[in-house]
């Protein structure tokens, strides 16, 4: 295989490479538990060097997706992501920071009558309308969280007319209706899967998932537009935080 010249507007090699692996990983002709090639094999393979070889494989371990043992060589490992919780972000934000593929696929869209807790977290009525959506968001063709949202009717209306497997919320708020986000609220638990989010996720029942409840507020008028469940599979999902001690004036 010919990799482009970074001359030529190329991506550097060793991210091409580690692309090409990426996209064996997705397509499964890679599974967890395989052999990647060595070092050895994808420098003669790619006409590179094998110190460039050794990055694209020290990025794959990286990403969680392999695991190097010494003097074995390097296997795929089902799909863990770590990530940073210190900033309001969406999940294709996330993946991408992460070298990830972001899909989703599109589970329902309805419109609803608003529970109460539903009505207390959006600021509207109880029994007003609202949009209902839930997706599957997967990383890499791996199914990772199901999204229960709730938007109010106005806003949701508008996102529901987008292609949601294609754009994320964010995107469609910000750069499509021109309504930046400003802060979101977070609850994060551990669940049980039920039946309905193991089908979707391809977990078992009472599987152990991350929840998070979340609402996200406007910039400009702090006014929240998306309340939603994300159910993060426990085996592929951690989050990290960094805390710093509160400490009293002297």
């Amino acid at each position: 295989m010919q990799l482009a010249s970074r001359d030529h507007g190329g991506a550097p090699l060793h991210r091409q490479i580690r692309e090409h692996l990426l996209r064996e990983i997705e397509a499964e002709r890679l599974q967890p538990g395989d052999r990647l090639p060595t070092e050895k094999a994808l420098a003669e393979r790619f006409s590179v060097s094998r110190i460039t070889a050794q990055r694209a494989l020290n990025d794959i371990a990286a990403m969680g997706l392999a695991e190097r043992q010494s003097g074995r060589g390097s296997f795929v490992k089902a799909l863990r992501i770590e990530q940073d919780l210190e900033a309001l972000t969406g999940f294709v934000e996330d993946m991408n920071a992460l070298g990830l593929s972001a899909t989703a696929k599109v589970v329902l869209v309805e419109v609803v009558t608003a529970s109460a807790d539903v009505a207390d977290h959006l600021g509207v009525a109880l029994g007003d309308r609202v949009f209902h959506i839930q997706r599957v968001r997967l990383a890499n063709q791996q199914p990772i969280s199901l999204d229960v949202s709730y938007l109010p009717e106005d806003i949701g209306a508008a996102v529901a007319e987008e292609n949601l497997e294609d754009r994320p919320f964010y995107s469609i708020l910000e750069e499509t209706l021109g309504v930046p986000l400003g802060h979101g609220q977070y609850i994060l638990e551990s669940v049980g899967a039920d039946s309905d989010v193991a089908t979707h996720l391809d977990v078992a029942v009472s599987s152990p998932l991350l929840r998070i409840e979340r609402t996200a507020f406007a910039l400009r008028d702090n006014r929240p537009l998306i309340y939603e469940f994300l159910h993060y599979r426990g085996d592929r999902v951690r989050y990290r935080l960094n805390l710093q001690r509160s400490r009293p004036s002297d």
